[in-house]
Parts: structure tokens; sequence; C-alpha cells
């Protein structure tokens, strides 16, 4: 393995921070910039400043406009061991709070006979197409835009061998870190958010035909009782061919606790407060995960096609049960006041994708279609409409020089005619500088699409940043 020369390096680390997730080609930018390390170690800090600017007025407009980011990788290879860390911190100027977003944070040891033995935070490549549709239900994305696509990984051990074509691997852990952003708390009896783009629950509701004001009061578990759970998860993959007619069929299933807390709630009349007061009770909730993908590799071009479900009903054995059982077996609190009923159904997922890469281009084209039945209507703290249904998307990153490259993604739905759109522009103009400018445009006609209460979330972004 040949070492990667000085420029080549700078550059592929300047893309793939300037890109901050926000296409495929971000992921593979990292892949090319770790390849170039062998008994060695980097380490990059890259500091930028980004402003954005709203088109439109969005219903839980906040005053941030603008926000420092702080990112840091650092990749370790020496012998049989590997360490990568991968971390990003937004400190919000307005408001002094952070947002903060762990990607990566892992060592690896190789053994013989084609095992791995991986301890800490990595992203697991189980469910291929999820992070183009941001389902973020193996995996976190991290959220710092309304469309970013940046993956987190899982926090664990994870095991991997190889006995000619055959791949198994096994993943377990005692440790869960929920999705952090985008960020919500409540003050003052009121939801906020450091964003415009969360969902808020309503501010009123009706008595005795009379608008009342809602309080809200979030009764906060221990860490520990929401940090320590369980995941347990295996996958089997049998490959075949040559590299560049590659191909593999592999199954997985993973038994893990959703990406966020559930919210069960109960309301009361507070007659001093002349309100409704809604105590909240975060929940943690284990589903199963288990799909299936084919893939093949023709030269430059890939094609994957699979399926996946989930079921946020399943119980894997005593020692794997979920926290607050109690609880969660009254599962519908309600109150004369107030309702949160959240909605604990199985879903399904077919997709595929097609993707076209060469020296300087990167093109996908995907589908994602959803198989089941029922819509999954919102509730008023868990948004559980399903944010697809059948959709189809276009991604595309192009390197017009060494110091320009512009990446799209689209995605249309033809069942509730959603349409998103983000572009980004990036800029070397310097050895160790970045500048990117950015889009976000959202058309949601239909107010049962999950994309609805964002529709008012266009945007412009322009980040400046430098790499130390």
């Amino acid at each position: 393995m040949g070492l990667m020369n000085s420029k080549n390096l700078i550059r592929a680390t300047l893309l793939n921070f300037a890109l901050l997730g926000a296409s495929s080609f971000a992921e593979s930018s990292n892949e090319v910039v770790n390849e170039g390390f062998y008994d060695s170690s980097r380490s990059a800090t890259r500091v930028g400043y980004e402003k954005f600017v709203r088109l439109n007025q969005p219903q839980n407009k906040t005053r941030n406009s603008d926000w420092i980011d702080l990112s840091h990788t650092y990749s370790l290879r020496k012998n049989s061991i590997e360490g990568s860390f991968n971390g990003d911190l937004r400190l919000y100027i307005n408001n002094k709070e952070t947002s903060p977003s762990l990607s990566e944070a892992y060592l690896r040891y190789k053994g013989e006979n084609n095992s791995t033995y991986t301890l800490g935070r990595q992203k697991l490549d189980w469910h291929p197409n999820e992070s183009f549709w941001q389902l973020d239900h193996f995996q976190n994305t991290r959220g710092f835009r309304l469309m970013d696509m940046k993956n987190e990984g899982l926090t664990g051990f994870h095991y991997q061998t190889k006995d000619g074509s055959l791949k198994t691997e096994i993943f377990l852990s005692y440790f869960y870190i929920p999705s952090l952003n985008p960020s919500v708390k409540i003050k003052d009896g009121q939801v906020v958010s450091n964003t415009d783009w969360y969902k808020r629950p309503p501010e009123k509701t009706i008595i005795a035909n009379q608008e009342v004001d809602i309080f809200y009061d979030l009764n906060m578990p221990e860490y520990r009782d929401v940090m320590v759970q369980k995941s347990l998860g295996a996958r089997m993959t049998y490959d075949w061919g040559a590299e560049t007619t590659k191909g593999h069929i592999s199954g997985f299933s993973i038994y893990k606790p959703e990406r966020r807390l559930r919210i069960n709630a109960e309301a009361f009349y507070d007659p001093s407060r002349d309100s409704v007061v809604v105590n909240a009770n975060p929940i943690v909730n284990h589903h199963v995960m288990f799909g299936a993908e084919v893939r093949q590799k023709f030269e430059n071009a890939e094609l994957i096609a699979g399926a996946i479900t989930i079921d946020p009903n399943a119980r894997l054995g005593a020692d794997f049960d979920s926290l607050s059982l109690e609880i969660e077996n009254n599962r519908t609190l309600q109150s004369e006041f107030f309702k949160v009923e959240p909605k604990y159904n199985r879903e399904s997922y077919a997709h595929a994708s097609l993707n076209l890469r060469n020296q300087f281009s990167l093109l996908s084209v995907n589908y994602l279609r959803y198989l089941s039945k029922h819509e999954s209507g919102s509730d008023d703290f868990y948004s559980e409409t399903v944010k697809w249904k059948n959709a189809l998307g276009f991604g595309a990153s192009y390197e017009f020089y060494d110091w320009l490259q512009g990446t799209v993604n689209l995605r249309y739905d033809f069942d509730r005619k959603d349409n998103l759109l983000n572009t980004q522009i990036v800029f070397l103009p310097w050895r160790q500088s970045s500048i990117t400018l950015g889009s976000e445009l959202i058309r949601s006609p239909e107010t049962n699409s999950y994309w609805s209460a964002y529709r008012a979330n266009d945007t412009f972004y322009l980040n400046v940043g430098y790499i130390f």
C-alpha cells in the first residue's frame, strides 16, 4: 500500500470536511483519506463559520442564523491496530448553546484468519440506502441541517470474520446514545429547540369550548437508566466475483433501542395556572430490524436491491427486556384534556439504488417503496408519519477542477408529491481553506406528509472553514 502524497491528502481532507456529510461523496472521500495511511497517524481539525438565510418564515423560527462549526478527525494505523475518531460540535452564536455529534470513535484489532475486533462507535454498512432517505432506523443522522445525511455509528463491540466467500458479523452493546439532534428541551413550560426544523407539540387545547394554554413538565430519567441499554445483531454475507464484477447477498437482524426516546404523558387541569399541565415521561423502546440485500458490480457501476422490516413491538429474552416496562405496558395515556398516543406499528420497505462512479464523478439513482398498509399518523411528541411512500431520488457529485466541486440530491415522492432538493458548491481557494455554498428547498403540498411540517424551511447557507 503506497503513501498518498501531501497535496492529494490535504485536498481529500478538505473535501471531506467541506461537504459536511451532505452527499454520499462525503463518505467515499473519508475512505480515500483512510487508505492513505499505514503504520502512521493523522489528525485534522476544521473550524468553520456558517451563515444561513431563510427564504420564508418557518413556524418554529429561532433567533439562530449563524454558528461556529468544529470538526475533528483522527486516524491511526500501526501493525494490527487501527483507530478512528470523527466528531463535530456546533456552537450557536446567539444563545451560546451547543449541538454535539459523534460519528465514529473506535479501536480495531486485526487478528488471524481475516478476523477483526472493533470496540467503540462505528458506522456499519448493514442498511446501505438508509442514509440517502434519512430513515434513521438503523443508525442516526447527525441532524445539523434538515437534510443532513452524515451518519452516526452504533456504539458497542463488533466482530467480523471471513471464511472463503462467507463473512459473519456480530454486534453486541450495553450502551445506548439516543439521537441528539435536533436538540429539544422544555423551558418555562414550552418545548423549544436551537433549530427551526423540529416538530413542536401543541401549545393550546380546548376545555369547555375555551382555548387554554398547555404547560409542559419533563420528568427526566436518570442518565444510567437511559444509556445502559442492550443491543444484539448479526449479519451473514456471501460474496462472489473478481474486483470489477464483485457481488454479494446478505441478511441481518438486530435488536436495539430506537433512535429517539419515546414520550408517554399524562395531563391535568391546574386552576392556579389556568392551564393544562402535561407531565411528559421519556421511555426507551427497543425494536427488531431484519433485512436482506443483493449487490452486484459491473466495472464502475454497482446495483443494490433489498428489503427491510422494523418491528417496535418485539422483545428478545428476559435479559433484553426494555426499560420502564411498567410504563410501556400502558402505552396509551389519556385524560379529559389531552392525549399522547405513540404508535407502535411494524413497517417494511423495499429499496434499490444504482451507483455510477468514475475518477471525477459519482451518480446515484435511488428508489424506496413503503410496503406497510398503515399510514403511521403523527402524534404530539413522536413524529411517526413515514417520511416516504413511493419515492425516486437522484444524487450526484462532480469535480470540475481541483478547487471546485458540486453536489446535488433530489428526492420526489410520487404518492405525496413531496419534492426535496439539496445542492452544494465547494470551493478550495487556498491550500487549507474551503468555502461552501448550499441550499435546501422543500415542496410538500399535502398536509398528511411528514415533510409538510417543514415546508417553510427553505434555506441558503454559506460555510467558510480552515483546517489546522
